[in-house]
């Protein structure tokens, strides 16, 4: 009988332990890295860790991060409300990692542009490393040891990035990174179509952290969760198709001790989209912006020049690019992190450069700091609500808290703005309270004094009772009168610099009569005079006044000075 007892409890533990084999998790082995089956495709049902289920359905944004007051506690600052609501911790132990097996199974397309919007074939072909020209200064070179220098977590967030990019992009900072200054990498995985993309990764480096959203996010939200999961006082955000270069890290950690509260970019060396050749960049200007709130680069000024001694001393920028920047993880919490009520990607580079000018900390881009960025013509992922209407609701939330009146002038650029639902923003008002912040036309006076402020009192043009109207808006038909109205509209106009402006379009003289076409400095048919004294809006260039040609058919054109004398009235 005690045979066959003995018989019994073998097999019972042997087929417990099949059972236990057969529903392991794929992705907590190394079988999928040796094994010659591919890694599954998709995170499967069985190995998500499952989401905690409140006792309420779970708010559609994640609660604000609001800065704390300035004593509060290191646990009250990093205070994390979205651990296993928004995201969660991977704990996976993967200690190997085959580079070979993780490119050739990521996702591909005949067409190698498609997914990424650059060439994922070439990048592939890449591979996980190359040796890039060191594009610094020869001035970069003759400086003083680095001593002294805190540590930094580096923090990746990506959506569905191609593999041999993110893997690039990682293994750049390993190598080019000392040991000693680098702290911790963390990969926040937005959901991504493969979770195995950042999972696998972490068999490079004992150092890789991954974090994975339940449901995608969006850059902002994303960078708010890895900031919170990083260990180092310095966190450094790269996205996820960069290479740095050599010494990249240490001119960025050196200024940051020299002078806190700031945020520091390495100039961004552009790598081309369709051959990924690895381009040097200028470093002979800095960031600046249109009142669309569209991110342009601008040469330094003369000013800019004088403040400096030597090609490698930092840059004051108005605006920094938003990819690419390392600030201490205290002041970045403090000053109230990003406004996470952001969507998706784009305006959050305006809302940290504003707030750091205009609330005690600055902009520098370190010139001998330099990584390299692939550069793409378009998004290669879509936008949930479109990417026009995502970027103008962002950047109203933008306007309503950072800008002032000058907001009117993206409303005047981007009429959409004016008009997106952004729910209370009183929040992130508080926070300019709280740090005793500039209002935007110190901004203006002391950051960016060579940005031209243009006009845009909106005004009415009226004759007898008719209003300038340009009716249905078409560019195709002519400006005409319409009855006044009162409520701005097609019948709202900006009197700027010898032009009669509606949102970006200006009043242009063709063959006598009048349409909207886009401004052009250059244009003569679009220079109008106002003489406030006959109350008339002469045309040199045609030797015409603005008049009514046809009052009952309310046409107006180009005719005699003395026909016509207009009323201009504030609207706003």
């Amino acid at each position: 009988m005690k045979t066959i007892a003995k018989i019994l409890t073998v097999g019972v533990s042997l087929w417990l332990i099949c059972i236990y084999v057969i529903t392991l998790p794929r992705h907590r082995t190394i079988l999928d890295l040796i094994s010659p089956t591919p890694p599954p495709p998709h995170h499967t049902a069985h190995n998500v860790p499952r989401r905690p289920q409140p006792n309420h359905k779970p708010p559609l944004r994640a609660p604000a991060v609001a800065p704390p007051q300035n004593n509060d506690s290191e646990s009250d600052l990093y205070r994390d409300p979205y651990r296993n609501v928004r995201y969660f911790l991977d704990t996976t132990v993967v200690k190997t990692f085959n580079e070979d097996r993780y490119i050739r199974y990521a996702r591909h397309d005949p067409d190698p542009m498609k997914l990424n919007s650059f060439d994922q074939e070439k990048s592939d072909k890449i591979g996980s490393f190359r040796e890039v020209t060191d594009s610094r200064h020869q001035s970069c070179h003759e400086h003083e040891p680095w001593v002294s220098l805190p540590a930094t977590s580096v923090i990746f967030t990506f959506y569905n990035e191609a593999r041999s990019a993110l893997l690039r992009s990682i293994t750049s900072v390993l190598k080019r990174t000392p040991p000693e200054l680098l702290k911790d990498i963390v990969l926040v995985d937005d959901a991504s179509t493969d979770a195995n993309d950042a999972i696998l990764l972490k068999g490079l480096s004992s150092k890789i952290k991954v974090l994975r959203n339940y449901k995608r996010e969006g850059l902002v939200r994303s960078r708010i969760y890895g900031a919170l999961n990083a260990e180092g006082p310095v966190i450094t955000f790269l996205d996820s198709h960069v290479e740095c270069n050599e010494e990249w890290i240490q001119p960025l950690l050196h200024q940051l001790t020299l002078k806190p509260r700031g945020i520091v970019s390495p100039v961004i060396d552009p790598i081309k989209a369709e051959s990924l050749e690895y381009r040097i960049a200028s470093s002979n200007i800095k960031g600046g912006f249109t009142w669309a709130l569209h991110f342009t680069w601008v040469p330094l000024t003369d000013a800019d020049n004088a403040a400096r001694s030597s090609p490698a001393d930092p840059i004051a920028t108005p605006m920094i690019a938003g990819g690419l920047f390392s600030v201490e993880k205290e002041w970045f919490f403090r000053s109230g992190a990003y406004d996470e009520n952001m969507d998706i990607w784009g305006g959050e580079n305006f809302e940290i450069s504003f707030k750091n000018w205009m609330c005690g900390g600055y902009l520098y881009i370190m010139p001998c700091s330099r990584v390299g960025h692939i550069f793409r013509k378009k998004h290669p992922y879509d936008f949930p609500d479109g990417n026009g209407a995502t970027y103008s609701r962002n950047t109203r939330l933008v306007a309503e808290v950072w800008m002032d009146e000058y907001k009117e002038l993206l409303f005047a650029k981007r009429v959409s703005s004016r008009y997106a639902q952004i729910g209370d923003v009183s929040k992130r008002k508080e926070i300019r309270e709280k740090l005793n912040c500039h209002d935007f036309t110190w901004y203006l006076n002391n950051v960016y004094p060579e940005l031209e402020v243009p006009n845009v009192k909106g005004v009415s043009i009226s004759f007898n009772g008719y209003c300038l109207d340009s009716l249905d808006g078409d560019t195709d038909s002519p400006v005409g009168l319409y009855k006044c109205h009162g409520k701005g509209g097609n019948q709202r106009w900006v009197l700027d610099k010898n032009a009669i402006k509606q949102n970006d379009q200006c009043l242009t003289m063709i063959q006598r009569l009048l349409y909207l076409r886009t401004c052009n400095h250059g244009n003569q048919n679009q220079v109008w005079k106002y003489n406030r004294d006959s109350s008339t809006f002469y045309s040199s260039y045609n030797d015409v006044c603005l008049s009514v040609t046809n009052f009952k058919g309310k046409e107006v054109g180009g005719g005699h000075c003395d026909v016509s004398s207009w009323s201009v009235q504030d609207t706003d």
